[in-house]
């Protein structure tokens, strides 16, 4: 069943591989009006959050428009609508990044979207019921867990934590299950784990709220990686970027200044960020419940480093999934549209 779903991934990226040139054949060179974004019209982004705290218009201030798509969640079609010119930003995991690289995909991260770090460590990682028999990695052997989508970084993550603790990724069944099912799945008892994509997020803090279930230990995200390191990444299509690099940088810059605004304000209030985030929540429909575990990225964790990018690589290499030497970091990633990141690195 993965190799299926690991044959299926590369054929979709194939498949939308080719689908670019059709659509790059009719773009037009000269400066897009809009950056087109897959996001969730019920998410607050970043964007809102610092107008309602600030009365700031960030992107308006960097002459940045943004075109919100409505979309799904699953990274491999969000990836064929990068390539195929259908939006023109694009968030994932490292690993499908490397994984697309590798395949042949002209795409490039700019800036880091999320990091794990060692104070949240407990805030991602395999969920089982309160009265599981499973208390250790080791109590996985024989079990069915729950993970979003085959062949990206949840699964690559659970069967490194298995074989760290001297295990073999076929002692257990990994389970493709759409996220938001995955509680309801573990409650009624027809998994014995859930993991998501191993990042932690909404679900994890809803599961947890809800009470009933906890975190095996050894499994967070923190635990797979071992340090501080960025996980995911934001990026562009690389004709893009050739076309737009003042249109990328700006857009950068003004992700940039969000970002450190909403840390600032949430390390001197966070329940009127909260309090701000659930109000938005609420005036676009969503469960402003879900304010309650808003936490932000701190600045100075998401500065990309080729480390984080190797670890991916590296285990990518030991799971048979890439040739030694086949990507290096530099495919993946550039720093050189973060210019406030890299300023604040020099200073510190």
């Amino acid at each position: 069943m993965r190799k299926r779903n690991y044959f299926i991934f590369i054929v979709a990226v194939v498949t939308a591989l080719a689908a670019t040139w059709f659509y790059l054949s009719k773009q037009k060179s000269s400066g897009e009006t809009a950056i087109r974004i897959i996001d969730s019209p019920t998410t607050p982004t970043n964007w809102e959050l610092v107008q309602r705290l600030t009365g700031r218009d960030v992107l308006k201030e960097e002459e940045i428009k943004i075109q919100f798509i409505p979309g799904i969640s699953s990274t491999v079609p969000r990836f064929q609508a990068l390539l195929s010119n259908e939006v023109d930003v694009e968030l994932a995991n490292w690993v499908g990044w490397v994984n697309l690289i590798a395949r042949g995909g002209k795409v490039k991260a700019v800036y880091a979207g999320a990091a794990v770090t060692r104070d949240i460590k407990d805030r991602s990682g395999i969920l089982v019921l309160e009265n599981s028999s499973i208390h250790s990695v080791k109590d996985l052997i024989g079990k069915t867990i729950a993970i979003n989508t085959l062949g990206l970084d949840a699964e690559y993550s659970i069967k490194s934590i298995l074989q760290k603790n001297g295990l073999s990724p076929d002692q257990i069944q990994l389970l493709q299950v759409p996220l938001e099912n995955e509680e309801q799945a573990l409650r009624t008892k027809q998994v014995d784990g859930i993991a998501g994509s191993m990042t932690g997020g909404t679900w994890f803090e809803l599961a947890k709220y809800r009470g009933g279930v906890r975190l095996v230990p050894g499994t967070s995200h923190y635990e797979v990686i071992g340090h501080n390191a960025t996980n995911l990444g934001v990026g562009f299509r690389d004709d893009f970027i050739q076309a737009h690099p003042d249109m990328v940088r700006r857009y950068v810059t003004a992700v940039e200044i969000a970002k450190r605004i909403i840390w600032d304000s949430f390390q001197k209030d966070p329940k009127h960020v909260r309090d701000i985030y659930a109000q938005i929540l609420k005036d676009k429909g969503g469960n402003s419940l879900l304010a309650k575990f808003f936490l932000p990225v701190s600045p100075d964790s998401t500065f990309i480093k080729d480390s984080d990018i190797q670890f991916w690589i590296d285990l990518l290499v030991a799971q048979g999934k890439l040739q030694l030497g086949q990507i290096h970091p530099s495919d993946v990633y550039t720093n050189d549209y973060d210019s406030i990141a890299k300023d604040a690195i020099k200073d510190n």
